[in-house]
């Protein structure tokens, strides 16, 4: 391929990633999701509303935006979860979290969507086989009841989509030592936020980029560029890991396309500013690319989501995949355009030749 050829290139890859901007916005889907793994943002709201009757040292806690339920029993004693069918599910007492091999809930609840029935050896009304799991006082675990299963939205939804929906009401029963007690919830339908003006942010951020890429400017510019995008994408892994409860191993392995952007990012600043502009021009591009993926395209439906999965105000998370997208998507533009292949050697001027080595010294 020749240089000329491979610049082509190079700026057909930014267009079709700025198009690819605008058309996964229309085309995204009404459920949602984070691309590259993580927790998937949503306008459903999974709440617990009542713990009854209350024991001391039993805490239930709803986390990762519905996708768990968390329970921890500090009173000395096990205690059981109950299964869809009503049989023992889940052992959690002061030697470890069990799972019940013959209930058929262990099999069901290892994906965030019914996949299929339950294997053979699932009979709810056999005598329990319990496998222990974890040595934790801590039980978290995905539960179908308390997460909304439809494949499209509610009746009550498709009529009104702008105003708060109570969807589904839920209830986990919990055997102690002195009697069941049950946790409650609901399933709440709450409306996100247009995400069109965001979507309009980071087009104008994208087309001023670029359009500054092109002045004497280009270089104060890009370096300015990479350094706000990769701020801006490490304060945003920071948001998501917090409303986390996965290990720090799955964390780095859902984060892992983020943090090689921003460690990308890095490399081109330095290059930006060691070596110019032209220079750093390919791998501008590539960390920007990176970082358009990971930390804006992939988190697009966090700008029209009611339920965001960060610790971070849903304003502050919702600017910065916004800062993602605009930045990304201007370096992107603005490298394409700085890339040039490197020319031939100049000619002599017309009428008079060029001087050999040998000749080069002597004068008339």
């Amino acid at each position: 391929m020749t240089a000329r050829a491979a610049v082509v290139g190079a700026r057909l890859l930014g267009g079709a990633v700025l198009l690819a901007v605008v058309s996964v916005v229309v085309a995204a889907e009404p459920a949602g999701a984070h691309g590259l793994g993580g927790i998937s943002p949503t306008n459903y709201q999974s709440r617990l509303i009542a713990l009854t009757p209350r024991v001391a040292g039993i805490d239930v806690e709803v986390v990762d935006l519905g996708n768990h339920l968390e329970l921890t029993n500090h009173t000395g004693h096990d205690v059981v979860v109950i299964g869809y069918d009503d049989e023992p599910y889940l052992r959690v007492g002061p030697h470890g979290v069990f799972e019940n091999l013959r209930s058929p809930a262990t099999y069901l609840n290892r994906t965030t969507t019914v996949m299929g029935r339950a294997p053979a050896r699932a009979d709810p009304s056999a005598v329990p086989e319990w496998h222990r799991v974890s040595s934790s006082q801590t039980a978290r675990w995905h539960d179908h009841r308390i997460h909304y299963m439809g494949t499209s939205e509610p009746p009550v939804v498709q009529r009104d989509s702008g105003a708060r929906h109570v969807v589904g009401r839920w209830s986990v029963p919990i055997v102690t030592a002195d009697g069941t007690i049950s946790a409650r919830g609901e399933i709440v339908w709450v409306p996100g936020p247009s995400p069109w003006p965001w979507v309009a942010i980071s087009l104008g951020v994208a087309a001023l980029l670029a359009w500054i890429a092109r002045t004497r400017w280009w270089q104060a510019t890009v370096a300015t560029a990479l350094a706000a995008i990769g701020a801006s994408e490490t304060l945003h892994v920071i948001g998501l890991w917090g409303a986390n409860t996965a290990s720090a191993g799955t964390k780095l392995a859902e984060s892992a396309y983020s943090i090689g952007g921003v460690l990308l990012g890095v490399v081109a600043l330095v290059w930006t500013v060691r070596r110019g502009p032209h220079a750093a021009a390919p791998i501008v591009l590539v960390a920007a690319v990176f970082l358009l993926v990971a930390g804006g395209l992939a988190d697009l439906t966090t700008l029209g989501r009611s339920q965001i999965p960060s610790t971070l105000p849903a304003g502050l998370a919702r600017a910065l995949v916004t800062a993602n997208l605009g930045l990304g998507a201007g370096l992107v533009a603005a490298a394409a355009m700085r890339l040039r292949p490197q020319g031939p050697a100049p000619r002599p001027s017309p009428g008079r030749p060029a001087r050999s080595k040998a000749t080069a010294g002597v004068t008339n």
